[in-house]
């Protein structure tokens, strides 16, 4: 497999860039903050494991953008769910990140989570519930096919490639929701394409949309064989987030935050999901 099955190890916006330039000064236009202060990032996702938490420093908001924010590796945090405790415990390998090790917690959609952090003598605390899956997902096409390029002059040009993918789905009240497409295949070969390609991360994430609907372009994809494309929706936390990280840069505020007693987010998603096939043009196809 050529990516974790999980949840998505990278956010689809980077939720901490806002969350972390965090003012301590006066002057910035912000209410000085606590520099003993942290930032949470916890994200649960129905039917996958619980391994998508970090918490990391804060830093001033005129801080040098070479700076990242230091990860804290020694916090508690909890879980809680109808009176049920799951501690979650540092991932080796990853300052600053955090995952559920056992066995016995599976994320429902419906399920009300309340979380406990403390570091540094700070306690805080949040809620989210698990949102309803996304409905009515379909693909425009089960596969998208790639032609030959061995054969191919570069000096004519690129050769034409497929049509873009639309995955649609229903979203009447035009909610927030982002696509993830992963190869599954356990040795995939790679795209002729990926040399060309607008990107060469094998996940593909595309940023939330308030639409019903999204293109997956062959460009954007890096390798051939089947692959798992799901649509999760947002859950509202995340979705004030969003809102406020791309607010217009001439009404500045303090990103949201459903954090009590420190800053950042803790929230829900759940997705529907479909699969499709990245293969070779055949004559006659």
């Amino acid at each position: 497999m050529l990516t974790s099955m999980g949840a998505p190890r990278a956010s689809l916006l980077s939720a901490a860039a806002a969350l972390v330039m965090v003012a301590c000064e006066a002057d910035s236009g912000f209410a000085p903050i606590d520099p003993e202060l942290f930032v949470v990032q916890g994200y649960l996702f129905a039917g996958e494991p619980v391994s998508d938490f970090t918490v990391t420093s804060v830093l001033p908001i005129d801080s040098d953008s070479s700076v990242v924010p230091e990860p804290i590796s020694d916090a508690q945090i909890t879980l809680i769910r109808d009176g049920a405790r799951f501690d979650l415990v540092p991932t080796s390998g990853e300052p600053g990140r955090y995952h559920y090790p056992g066995m016995d917690l599976t994320v429902r959609v419906g399920d009300l989570f309340d979380m406990e952090i403390s570091h540094g003598g700070i306690e805080a605390f949040a809620r989210t519930s698990v949102p309803e899956r996304p409905t009515g997902l379909r693909l425009s096409s089960d596969s998208l096919l790639v032609p030959d390029f061995s054969t191919f002059d570069p000096r004519q040009g690129r050769p034409d490639l497929p049509e873009p993918m639309l995955a649609r789905w229903t979203n009447p009240d035009s909610e927030l929701h982002f696509v993830v497409v992963d190869n599954v295949e356990p040795d995939p070969e790679i795209l002729p394409t990926t040399e060309i390609a607008t990107r060469i991360a094998p996940r593909l994430i595309q940023p939330p949309t308030a639409n019903d609907s999204s293109f997956v372009a062959l460009l954007s994809l890096t390798h051939f064989g089947d692959h798992w494309l799901r649509v999760y929706r947002v859950n509202q936390e995340y979705a004030d987030l969003y809102e406020g990280i791309v607010q217009d840069s001439r009404d500045l505020n303090e990103p949201p935050s459903n954090i009590v007693g420190a800053l950042g987010v803790f929230s829900a998603f759940s997705a529907d999901s479909a699969f499709f096939v990245v293969a070779r043009a055949t004559d006659g196809s």
